[in-house]
C-alpha cells in the first residue's frame, strides 16, 4: 500500500498543466497503471490460491464447485453451438461491420446472449420454486 501512495503522489506532483501533460506525468500513468495490473494479477493468485486450498480440503465443497463449472460449461456449450454466426441485417449495420464485426464475433455476441438468456430463465426459475417450496413447508 505505500508504494500505491507514493507512485500515486509522484504522478499528482508531476502533471503540470491540466491541457497537456508533459512526458513525466504520462510516464508515471503508464507507472500507475502498470502496477494495478502487478496487483490485480498478485491478488488474483492468491485469490485462486486460497480457493483451491479451501476446495480440496473439504471434498462435498469440492464436488460441488465441480458440478456448478459443469453445468456452467454445459451451458456454454449449448449456447455456442445455438448461436447463429449470421450478421444480423439492420439500419446502420454497415458502420459495425467497418469497425470490426465479423462473423465469428457475432456467433459469441450471440453465445452470449443465449448464456444471458438461458441464466436469467434459472434465476427466475429459482426464485419460483423456492417460493413454491417455502409455501408448501408452512402447510
Amino acid at each position: 500500500m505505500g508504494i500505491s501512495v507514493v507512485l500515486f503522489a509522484v504522478m499528482i506532483t508531476s502533471i503540470d498543466s491540466e491541457t497537456k501533460p508533459g512526458a513525466k506525468a504520462v510516464q508515471m500513468i503508464t507507472t500507475n497503471i502498470n502496477w494495478a495490473i502487478v496487483l490485480f494479477i498478485i491478488s488474483a493468485v492468491f485469490a485462486l490460491g486460497f480457493a483451491l486450498v479451501q476446495m480440496f480440503s473439504e471434498k462435498t465443497k469440492a464436488l460441488s464447485a465441480l458440478a456448478i463449472l459443469g453445468i456452467f460449461a454445459a451451458i456454454l456449450l449449448v449456447s455456442y453451438f445455438t448461436a447463429s454466426s449470421e450478421i444480423p441485417q439492420f439500419f446502420g449495420v454497415e458502420k459495425f461491420i467497418a469497425n470490426g464485426l465479423t462473423e465469428t464475433i457475432s456467433h459469441w455476441i450471440g453465445t452470449g446472449l443465449y448464456v444471458t438468456y438461458i441464466l436469467f430463465a434459472g434465476a427466475i426459475l429459482s426464485i419460483i420454486g423456492f417460493g413454491a417450496a417455502s409455501l408448501f413447508k408452512r402447510s
